[in-house]
Parts: C-alpha cells; structure tokens; sequence
C-alpha cells in the first residue's frame, strides 16, 4: 500500500489538525533538525515533547529528520559538510534523548535528509563530508550505525546536475526528488497519485534510487495549510514514537 506524508515548515502543532482533516492522515512527517533556518525540532526539551505529541495525535506516529544547512555552504569544503553533519547528529540525539518514547527504526535504518534547494550547486567536497560523518556515527556509542545519508533535490537540476555529484562521490542512500509538482497539485494524501517522481536516470547511472516524492508543495500549489505533501515509504525508516509523550 502506498505511503503518503507531510513535510512542513511549522510546527506540527500548528498545522497537524488541519492538514489531516483536509488532506488526510500521514504515515509519517519530516520536520527540521539543525541546522536549518526554518523553526527547528531541537529546540528545547518541552518544545521537542510537544512537536512529537502532535506528530502523535495526527495518526503518522513517525518522524523523518531533515537538515537545511545555509545553502552557499553547500559549495564549499569536506570540513564544512562534517561540521554541519555533526550539528543534525548532535540535535537528533537531543530529541532522542528528550522525547522518551522516540525510538530509532526497528530495521536499523534510519533515513537522514540534506535539503538542497533548487538554486543551490553541491560540490563533492561537501557531500563527502556530510554523508561520510552520517554514515559512519556510532550511535549513542552501542556499536550500532543506524544513520543514512539521503539528498533532497531535483534529481537532475543544478549545475552538473545533483544526481551526478553524489553519483560520482557515493555514500548516498536515496533520493528525494522535488519535482514534478504542478500537474498534481489537485492529489492529496486522501488521493495519493500514480507514482511519477523525477529520477537520477537521465544525467546518473550511478546515483541511488528515488525513493521518496513531493508531489504537493504549498507555494506552488497554493495549499491553505503550511504542509507539503510527499508519497513514498519511509515510515519503517524514520524515528517511531512507541506511545504518545
């Protein structure tokens, strides 16, 4: 069965309620982790426990973190990827830490998103250090490596094309492609659409799978609530709340 969820700039106690009576309820929401410019999960422990309440109370029960750098440091150095990944794997930790009934994936596998918007051009030197400290962290130091590196972009957008950045640099695990939109702004989560995600194909053969799509997003489709709309199956590999906090 087809998985459909939210991404959003808000917080999801400000938006959960009237986005599932319009759209329907998600499997899972993807929300901000530092750093990112946008209001973050991670800011404190009371505001995490009522972030993941929320994400509670809207059926989904899973949460998917995404990091959203300053994107002009997506161009620079290996050094800056790694500072910035060390920063998303410091506030995943908090929450986890915060949030007693937020749990890692039972699979291990634990999706971890690097915004990179459609203006911005990623250099290999970055990606490296980004994706190789996300890789390779020891969780909580157990002995366990549950941390994936995946990119949100347009697949094969960008100057020398996103998908062949991380083709050619490697240590990416999937693709969330931000494109197409327009044609299916009329779909929901109640009306998930024919799966028609844009790909790495085209400009990369090496680069990962598509595996998640924004097929709905509020400024390009004008939605009257503060989400955006994904289909694809990440709940098995997002944060999972056991109760509600």
């Amino acid at each position: 069965m087809a998985e459909g969820g939210y991404d959003t700039a808000s917080y999801v106690y400000d938006v959960q309620a009237a986005a599932v009576t319009k759209y329907g309820t998600p499997n899972y929401w993807i929300r901000y982790f530092s750093p990112a410019p946008n209001g973050t999960v991670n800011i404190s422990a009371a505001h995490a426990i009522s972030e993941c309440r929320a994400v509670w109370d809207s059926g989904g029960h899973r949460l998917s973190p995404i990091s959203s750098p300053s994107q002009s440091r997506l161009g620079t150095t290996t050094a800056a990827g790694q500072a910035d990944a060390q920063t998303f794997v410091s506030a995943m930790l908090n929450v986890y830490g915060w949030v007693g009934p937020l749990q890692t994936p039972t699979n291990n596998i634990l999706r971890c998103w690097l915004d990179q918007e459609a203006s911005t051009s990623m250099s290999t030197a970055y990606w490296t250090g980004w994706a190789t400290y996300i890789n390779g962290y020891n969780w909580r130091g157990l002995g366990t490596y549950p941390l994936y590196a995946c990119l949100y972009c347009n697949p094969c957008g960008g100057v020398g094309h996103n998908c062949t950045t991380v083709g050619s640099a490697g240590h990416c695990w999937g693709i969330w492609s931000n494109e197409p939109e327009t044609p299916y702004c009329g779909n929901s989560l109640k009306n998930l659409p024919a799966w028609h995600a844009n790909t790495c194909a085209p400009c990369s053969t090496a680069a990962p799978g598509t595996l998640l799509w924004q097929f709905a997003e509020k400024a390009v489709c004008g939605l009257t609530v503060n989400v955006d709309m994904n289909e694809g199956t990440l709940a098995a590999y997002a944060f999972y709340l056991s109760a509600r906090p």
